[in-house]
């Protein structure tokens, strides 16, 4: 099969054509999400056997009620999108991958081996296996906006976006008191992958986005896979192009439509680089991304071995509590908790508006990127959407 345009898309599919319905039908949740409001825009990719199947963009950069005061325009396939929690999984746990599979890390070491703060009464008990499945027990909704604001508006002008404002939300995350035992539940909170950055840094010995891109980006050739260091912009007294992308929201705090800036408040006040948060990148790179873990799954990656691939999405360890994975989720139909596809499919941690599906047994990757942030925090629609369009392309076989 070629590679789908988006002619080929939108002709009439044969009704007993199971796999082009299912790219119909993810094209046309797509178009009535895009209708509805509930985003202004997407791309859709997916690929079976490592050939792209489905390759398809819909609605614009803006919403309406925001491009008739900014110019807006089409989204397109090469669209660069603030990555928003993607980069907990294609940043900070694919680089776990690597440490561990070059043997300076295990999933099972306490986090105090890196961090002393972390061994202080009930956080002693955190794993690296804890923090990357979202049940080290740290609180959610915690930010260190608010300070780091205020901080900058009275004794310390110019810490935002500093290296002291970075230290200074590490320490704040080291030091919240838990919400339960480490490993009995999970709660998504960013404190789980802020942290995990942070170790990433120390056992590298590299900036975070200086380590993604070596031993991740680089090594996959993925060029516009990467952080936008607010800190640097500002050193150097330039600005993104903000033509290429696909702004993120409008921020009543910031007061600004932003684009090429991260949307994430922890990640902005610490300088646009953090393990949850800051990644930007188009479909295409996103999707050469999630070809690679298909590979890792065969024991075909250049990034890490099949056994750690495997450890980290399908994990088998009594420490961690049934049905959590590193870094990953199983993919769940989010209306009625219905399982979608095969057991073996798994999604990217995320709550925004992108997301990547893998099913191993089908060797199907499934890419879904959008600027939802528009919406979504104010949507209760659009995770049921995001899962339903997924979904319909793991029918694309």
């Amino acid at each position: 099969m070629s590679p789908a345009t988006e002619e080929s898309i939108t002709t009439p599919y044969a009704p007993n054509d199971r796999g082009s319905a299912g790219a119909e039908r993810a094209l046309w949740l797509l178009e009535e999400g895009v209708g509805a409001g509930e985003l202004p825009g997407g791309v859709l990719m997916a690929s079976v056997g490592g050939r792209l199947v489905t390759q398809v963009a819909r609605g614009t950069k803006l919403p309406a009620r925001v491009a008739s005061v900014v110019s807006g325009e089409t989204i397109e396939v090469d669209t660069v999108f603030d990555l928003g929690g993607l980069s907990e999984t294609i940043c900070t746990a694919t680089l776990m991958m690597r440490l561990v599979s070059a043997g300076k890390v295990g999933v099972l070491d306490r986090a105090s081996r890196f961090l002393q703060a972390l061994g202080i009464g009930q956080r002693s008990g955190i794993t690296l296996a804890h923090l990357l499945s979202h049940s080290a027990g740290f609180p959610a909704g915690v930010t260190v906006y608010d300070e780091l604001v205020r901080a900058n508006a009275g004794p310390r002008p110019g810490i935002l976006a500093s290296s002291g404002a970075k230290q200074y939300a590490y320490n704040h995350f080291h030091n919240l008191a838990l919400r339960f035992e480490a490993g009995t539940r999970q709660l998504h909170s960013d404190a789980n992958y802020i942290v995990l950055g942070e170790i990433c840094e120390i056992v590298t010995g590299l900036p975070l986005e200086k380590a993604f891109s070596r031993f991740v980006a680089a090594p996959l050739q993925l060029r516009s896979l990467n952080f936008i260091d607010l800190a640097t912009l500002r050193r150097r007294n330039v600005r993104p192009v903000v033509e290429l992308f696909a702004p993120s929201g409008e921020c009543p705090r910031r007061e600004r439509v932003l684009a090429g800036e991260v949307w994430d408040e922890n990640a902005w006040v610490m300088g646009g680089v953090a393990g949850h948060a800051g990644l930007f990148g188009t479909a295409r790179e996103v999707h050469a991304w999630a070809l690679e873990m298909l590979r890792a799954l065969r024991g075909e990656s250049q990034l890490c071995t099949q056994e750690t691939a495997r450890t980290f999405m399908y994990p088998e360890l009594p420490q961690l509590k049934a049905g959590l994975k590193l870094g990953f989720d199983a993919f769940i139909k989010d209306a009625g908790g219905e399982q979608q596809g095969a057991s073996t499919a798994v999604t990217t941690i995320n709550a925004g508006g992108c997301s990547v599906v893998l099913d191993p047994a089908l060797d199907m990757a499934t890419v879904f990127l959008s600027n939802a942030p528009f919406s979504a925090h104010h949507n209760k629609r659009f995770p049921a959407l995001r899962a339903e369009i997924h979904a319909a392309l793991l029918e694309t076989v």
